[in-house]
């Protein structure tokens, strides 16, 4: 059994249940529609349950509640629960606040035509292809449910919420990440000159590398060295080129994070731009041909 405590608005309460000892935050379609605390929880119409950790979150709930419109509560709800069923994770519950925050505001700019450009917009598509088309989905749900006509730009700032509940880092922290990846990036592109085939599956491993790496590099935490030494060698010598990519790579980090690149990531670096690279060049041969 579920019992309500407080009713923020027709689609978010404040209750407690019974069986886990815990209050919670619930959202749904008319859950607190003619309640009073007290009343049992119809639990039928529970979409999403956020537990408080602590009482900050229920205090900031209860201030988003009294200032924004209940509609922008269940279009947030609905883009989280969007968002971790294509994720497979639970996100952040702090997502609730922020995005719904942020949904409140950007529909108040677009009333009042003051539009924001997403400086970061082509890395967040690049580096975070999954939550960049989730927020493409959620701006055109926020479009059809609110009758406006979001730039694509919005996609990218909901897609950066999304981004910090999963990661659970700071909006500072993701930015540096993706700025650290976007660095690196240039220097594959510049020593290559190329550009990136950015759907191509070696293209992702490459990202998926990069963020790991940069999460190290952030919080400081060499990885492993697994004493590779003898195929680093191999390698240093069958891709001579990726090779000298790498060492660039390796005094760009070290002079500008003092991070130390050891072997092991010399070694994973050498690999997946080498794979990047020679799709890009078997491309160019097929072109040529």
């Amino acid at each position: 059994m579920v019992t309500i405590k407080k009713v923020y608005n027709n689609n978010v309460i404040l209750a407690f249940e019974n069986s886990s000892k815990k209050e919670v935050i619930l959202t749904g379609c008319g859950i607190g529609f003619k309640k009073k605390p007290n009343d049992n929880v119809d639990e039928s119409k529970i979409e999403k349950t956020f537990v408080i950790q602590d009482d900050n979150f229920e205090s900031k709930v209860n201030k988003l509640a009294s200032e924004i419109p209940e509609e922008v509560f269940g279009v947030s709800s609905a883009i989280i629960e969007y968002a971790e069923k294509n994720l497979n994770t639970t996100l952040d519950e702090y997502i609730y606040i922020s995005l719904t925050d942020h949904i409140s505001f950007a529909l108040k700019r677009y009333k009042e035509n003051l539009p924001i450009k997403n400086e970061l917009l082509s890395e967040i598509r690049r580096i975070h292809k999954k939550e960049y088309e989730i927020g493409k989905w959620a701006i055109e749900y926020i479009n059809k449910t609110f009758d406006v006509d979001f730039l694509i730009d919005e996609a990218g700032f909901i897609a950066m919420h999304i981004i910090n509940a999963n990661y659970r880092e700071s909006t500072n922290e993701s930015c540096l990440m993706m700025d650290i990846i976007n660095k690196i990036l240039d220097i594959i592109k510049n020593y290559y000159s190329i550009e990136f085939i950015e759907d191509e599956i070696n293209f992702d491993r490459l990202l998926t590398h990069l963020k790991f790496f940069a999460k190290r590099l952030i919080d400081k935490k060499e990885s492993i060295d697994t004493n590779n030494n003898g195929l680093l060698e191999v390698v240093k010598v069958q891709y001579k080129e990726s090779y000298n990519c790498a060492k660039q790579i390796k005094l760009f980090i070290e002079e500008n994070y003092k991070y130390k690149v050891n072997d092991d990531e010399i070694l994973y670096l050498i690999l997946h731009i080498n794979r990047v690279i020679s799709v890009i060049n078997f491309n160019k041969e097929e072109v040529i041909n």
